[in-house]
């Protein structure tokens, strides 16, 4: 039984920040209140920066530094803008926003949105939900810097936040007991609480249509985001075994791993096209020594050697046996662990390839 929980808060754990100016009063926000001064991607922007000079040479040279780091891509006006945000602007407004409000989990929203992603603008958002004096203690503590030329105004953006970052984990955390209730064996799922729109988003791979309605009712305030990943897994009372139409074939199969050992609800694939892995499985008595199958795992693997997790589904496949041959594969397979298999307590065998001689008839 294995979920996932994300959290998808983007910028302030990323980046650093820079010193600070004196302050100045910057006339954007009044005293009366906080007034939607304009929408920039349908968010309403309650302060703003002033531009008051060009940007200084040394902001241009940090830049241009960028251009050495070719793994972020061809370097296009919007990487350059995308960059120049990231190492320049949100430094500078993730500083003062943790100054200003300490943590800010508590107060608002903060993320970064790219051109290369598709934003129609590079930029580093604020979003504050129940604004108050220290939106202007922030403008004051930014604006000296943008007069000195250090950062650009343009790219900070100050808006209404319909949410908090904190009021997400809580969100999260409710949704998550939901889901714990309705999952079964070796069910899974991933969480998050989108930050910039408060959609709720779940990969899974055992919601049925009425469970993803029931959430859906539960919190009527949010929208939802379903996404299968896998085949669904079997229900309590269904087998998690898939067994192949015909039990033997005469044209060989290279897909899949060998079942070298079974244990007590676990089994051990090696070989073939699968790494050496322990696989918990409830139904492993229901397997044979030998067999090459398929393996959907159910949450992570453990790197160890061989590594470990758990089975989903384990696809049982067609018994390669030739024409004129007196042994299938697995039937080979268990003859070759007899015969080689008790040499050294310690060693893990491994079956590298399987061919049969025609001639020979082995």
């Amino acid at each position: 039984m294995k979920y996932k929980l994300l959290n998808l808060l983007v910028a302030a754990l990323l980046l650093g920040g820079c010193g600070t100016g004196e302050s100045t009063q910057n006339g954007a926000v009044e005293d009366s209140g906080w007034k939607t001064l304009k929408k920039v991607s349908g968010r309403e922007i309650i302060a703003e920066l002033k531009q008051t000079v060009d940007p200084s040479p040394e902001r241009e040279k940090a830049i241009e530094a960028l251009e050495d780091y070719p793994e972020f891509g061809e370097p296009t006006t919007e990487l350059k803008e995308d960059l120049a945000v990231q190492a320049i602007e949100g430094p500078a407004a993730i500083e003062s926003v943790e100054e200003v409000y300490g943590n800010f989990e508590e107060e608002g929203i903060l993320f970064f949105e790219n051109q290369r992603d598709g934003a129609e603008q590079s930029g580093i958002w604020i979003g504050v939900k129940e604004p108050d004096e220290r939106v202007q203690k922030l403008l004051d503590m930014l604006q000296p810097r943008v007069d000195a030329g250090e950062i650009v105004a343009e790219p900070i953006y100050i808006f209404r936040s319909p949410h908090t970052q904190q009021e997400l984990y809580d969100l999260q955390e409710d949704v998550l007991e939901v889901l714990k209730g309705m999952e079964h064996g070796r069910a899974s799922f991933g969480l998050s609480a989108n930050t910039v729109t408060s959609d709720i988003e779940i990969t899974h791979d055992f919601l049925k249509p009425e469970q993803q309605e029931e959430l859906k009712k539960q919190f009527p305030d949010h929208t939802f985001h379903f996404t299968q990943e896998g085949k669904m897994v079997a229900k309590p009372e269904e087998s998690s075994i898939i067994w192949p139409e015909e039990t033997f074939t005469d044209s060989p199969v290279e897909e899949g791993g060998f079942i070298l050992s079974i244990e007590e609800k676990r089994i051990l694939v090696v070989g073939g096209s699968e790494d050496a892995t322990y696989y918990s499985f409830p139904e492993a008595g229901e397997l044979k020594v030998g067999q090459r199958v398929n393996v959907e795992a159910s949450g992570g693997i453990l790197e160890s050697y061989p590594a470990q997790g758990s089975a989903k589904f384990v696809e049982v496949l067609p018994d390669y046996k030739p024409i004129g041959a007196v042994l299938s594969e697995s039937q080979a397979v268990v003859k070759a662990l007899d015969e080689f298999g008790g040499k050294s307590l310690d060693a893990l065998m491994v079956i590298k390839d399987i061919s049969y001689d025609v001639e020979k008839k082995v």
